[in-house]
């Protein structure tokens, strides 16, 4: 069977006052549920055949005590539980407290009506009892079912076959209307010694106003008048009729009268469904309506739990985020390796050295605080020297690691894009060389036994006699021999020493290039350290005027900060730039030196709604979604600022004016930091000239097609 059929099948979950008023020969057959009592003394192992029932209703007596008995009618596939769920409702209790008995014993709630005893006339009997702790005081109110829902009650009248048309005896089920009603207050007084109350005398004996069917009458309450007979003169002129003969007939009218012509015949069917035409109408009418709304709700039903569900999702999503961040800032703190890492322990260092200054200089004056700054000192000291120790450990243990990474990089041949985006590679005699010595070079470091080791130094002497040209050659291939003597002549020797300086050498023969470089490199000196280098090794800046400082001099006087998190807000400035596909966004010109200088000269390092100065959930989002990405476009604010903020459309609306104003002047503000780009941004976007830059299709080919 499957799952819609089960749903057809099982009962309403609210069930009411059920009864059936079909035929019997059209009454439908349902499956027994509890069929015959199983009888542990028989014999037979075949299952018993399922057996069917007729439905109709049947008379169900609830004997609360012995006095008291209700009676209502159910059909009799209903089963325990939905009998629970219908009285629970007439008489207000839980149906979960409700318990049925028959002659003393539970019924369960699957046990349907039919499956339960009855008495001759077909009536059955239960006890209804109610299963509550001790201290509540829930009981079954006759009051609540008779005075308050007005139920009726029921009874069994049982018809003789003598009295019937087939001859058959047949059990009929009556319906008691409660016609009990309260009489209304008219008009009275009360007597103040006696306390007796005095009332206007009224009778009436019918059913509330609300309650009367009056198309079922057939007749009316009437009152007794006395008619009389008066002749009247009319005051007006009315039309006359005046018999000439015994036939015709004199039909005078007047001025005010109106002419009444039949029409095509009519039948009271036709008349009464020409009545009826508006009807069925406003019936249509009223069902569509109701379906247009009842879909009406149930789309906003339907996108409001969307909307709630992608609200969590996302901010699942963002605590997800939150917890890795947090769990890999604190492994970083543990295990630094990057330049970046140990920028954010000097950071912490310092932001802890501020703390101090600020309790200290709370707490102690004079002498005292003297001593505090000079204790302060010494533990700053030594942090700084323990993570310069870790630096320094760290930078040997990925000594290895960095030339097995430019070693691959130098091996790797030449690609780019040709005609119709087609990929092309370069594979050189040079990137062939060192991909062929870096082999050799990973066996030279490898630990060997003695004659593996004299077979390859045996194989890497004679690959040296082709690279002579290399300015340590004498020195190479001369510790090579003095290893391979050793091993051959020598019981125990230590060439430790000799193969780190092979090993160093060797790695120097694979950069080494034969061919000349050139001279003419352009170059200038630093003011920092007073050093001649190329322009490669200079820091290059969006707000500075000329070049005047290389990156080791630059590194050295920024003060220590949270790299990651300035590099963090200027990656998600160009996620989001790249998928509104605004590839001439400034965003890919600037640098996290600049994200961090925006951060602390433009916005304060907050954000500029809440003042949340946690750096790691700040964002640089547009402040006008329709143009580009600029510093004199962006608002700081925090991730779920930022979400709120892009689903704004009318940005006047919904902020304050003075807020508008804030942001306007600090967007003067980064205009004037930012000047270089200004003038970019007025040369290239707004005189119309930026599509002639980087229209090379070379550079511009689809890397992802390929």
């Amino acid at each position: 069977m499957s799952e819609k059929e089960m749903e057809m099948e099982s009962p309403p979950s609210y069930v009411c006052n059920m009864q059936l008023t079909v035929d019997p020969s059209e009454k439908p057959k349902v499956r027994s549920i509890c069929g015959p009592d199983y009888d542990q003394r028989s014999t037979e192992s075949d299952p018993q055949d399922d057996f069917f029932v007729d439905v109709e209703n049947v008379t169900v007596k609830f004997y609360i005590t012995k006095t008291k008995v209700v009676a209502q009618v159910y059909p009799n596939c209903m089963t325990m539980a939905e009998v629970k769920q219908d009285i629970s409702r007439k008489f207000e209790v839980d149906p979960a407290i409700i318990l049925l008995k028959q002659d003393n014993q539970l019924l369960c709630d699957n046990t349907p009506i039919h499956s339960t005893n009855f008495d001759e006339f077909g009536i059955h009997e239960f006890q209804l009892e109610l299963n509550v702790p001790q201290g509540d005081n829930t009981k079954l109110s006759l009051h609540v079912y008779y005075d308050k829902h007005r139920l009726p009650d029921y009874l069994t009248v049982h018809i003789s076959g003598e009295d019937t048309e087939d001859g058959k005896p047949k059990n009929v089920v009556v319906e008691i209307e409660n016609a009990a009603i309260v009489k209304p207050f008219l008009c009275g007084y009360k007597d103040k010694h006696s306390n007796k109350e005095y009332l206007d005398a009224f009778t009436q004996t019918g059913p509330y106003l609300d309650k009367w069917k009056t198309r079922h009458y057939r007749s009316r309450d009437t009152q007794t008048w006395e008619q009389k007979e008066k002749t009247l003169n009319t005051a007006h002129e009315q039309s006359v009729q005046c018999f000439l003969d015994g036939i015709n007939v004199r039909y005078v009218s007047t001025a005010n009268d109106y002419v009444i012509v039949p029409g095509k015949y009519q039948t009271f069917a036709q008349k009464e469904r020409a009545e009826q035409k508006l009807e069925k109408i406003l019936l249509l009418q009223r069902n569509w309506r109701r379906w247009i709304l009842w879909k009406h709700i149930h789309m906003r039903a339907n996108e409001y739990r969307c909307l709630v569900k992608n609200r969590l999702d996302e901010e699942q999503q963002y605590e997800e985020c939150v917890e890795k961040r947090v769990e890999r800032t604190e492994q970083i703190k543990q295990f630094p390796r990057s330049n970046d890492d140990f920028d954010m322990l000097f950071a912490e260092i310092s932001r802890w050295k501020r703390s101090e200054l600020k309790r200290i200089a709370a707490n102690f004056e004079g002498p005292a605080r003297i001593a505090e700054v000079n204790i302060l000192l010494d533990k700053e000291i030594r942090l700084l020297n323990g993570v310069e120790r870790q630096r320094r450990l760290v930078s040997l243990a990925m000594e290895d690691f960095r030339k097995d990474q430019l070693l691959k990089e130098m091996g790797k041949p030449i690609e780019w894009i040709g005609y119709k985006d087609c990929k092309i590679h370069l594979d050189l005699l040079r990137t062939q060389r060192v991909r062929f010595l870096t082999e050799v070079y990973k066996d030279l470091r490898q630990t060997l036994d003695k004659e593996k080791r004299l077979e390859l130094l045996g194989r890497v002497m004679e690959l040296l006699l082709d690279e002579a040209c290399f300015p340590n050659f004498a020195e190479l291939f001369d510790l090579f021999d003095r290893e391979k003597n050793l091993l051959i002549y020598a019981k125990s020797c230590d060439v430790e020493i000799l193969r780190k300086r092979q090993n160093i050498l060797f790695f120097e023969l694979i950069k080494f290039q034969k061919r000349e470089h050139k001279s003419n490199v352009p170059s200038r000196m630093c003011i920092v350290c007073k050093k001649v280098k190329p322009y490669s090794q200079f820091a290059i800046r969006t707000r500075q005027s000329h070049v005047d400082t290389c990156k080791h001099c630059y590194y050295l006087k920024l003060v220590a900060t949270e790299n990651t998190v300035y590099q963090s807000i200027l990656r998600c400035i160009q996620r989001d730039e790249r998928k509104r596909k605004c590839t001439t966004s400034f965003a890919f010109v600037m640098q996290q030196d600049d994200v961090r200088h925006m951060l602390d000269k433009i916005w304060h390092g907050h954000s500029a709604l809440s003042k949340s100065e946690n750096l790691s959930e700040l964002r640089l989002p547009r402040w006008n979604k329709s143009d580009d990405w600029s510093p004199w476009n962006c608002v700081c604010l925090t991730e779920r600022e930022t979400r709120d903020h892009y689903k704004i459309d009318n940005l006047e609306k919904v902020y304050d004016p003075k807020f508008i104003l804030y942001v306007g002047n600090c967007h003067m503000l980064a205009r004037n930091l930012f000047h270089t780009l200004a003038a970019v941004a007025t040369e290239f976007q707004e005189t119309g000239q930026w599509w002639k830059v980087g229209m090379n299709k070379q550079r511009s080919s689809n890397l992802n097609a390929v």
